[in-house]
């Protein structure tokens, strides 16, 4: 016999960090199934898929945003510049 324990049950925040990890999984998993597939049939339908999946993500991440969880930072065109001069440098 199983009881409930309120400590098994996930949080908002641990929810959408696992729906976030799986939908990138199944793009990850798509663009190779894409670039593989020897039929033009086929790389339509996972193109799709890759698509829905890519719009399921953008939703999530939505979802993430408002609640303030990301912790992705916007930064300045100059920072951006910077970050490639160094990228430059290093090839």
């Amino acid at each position: 016999m199983y009881l409930y324990n309120s400590y098994d049950s996930l949080t908002e925040r641990e929810i959408l960090n696992d729906l976030i990890m799986s939908e990138k999984h199944l793009s990850m998993s798509y663009n190779n199934a894409i670039v593989e597939s020897p039929c033009p049939v086929l790389r339509k339908i996972f193109s799709e898929c890759l698509s829905n999946t890519q719009n399921i993500e953008y939703s999530i991440y939505d979802a993430i945003e408002k609640r303030g969880w990301n912790n992705n930072k916007l930064v300045s065109e100059r920072e951006v510049k910077n970050i490639l001069k160094r990228y430059e440098l290093t090839m």
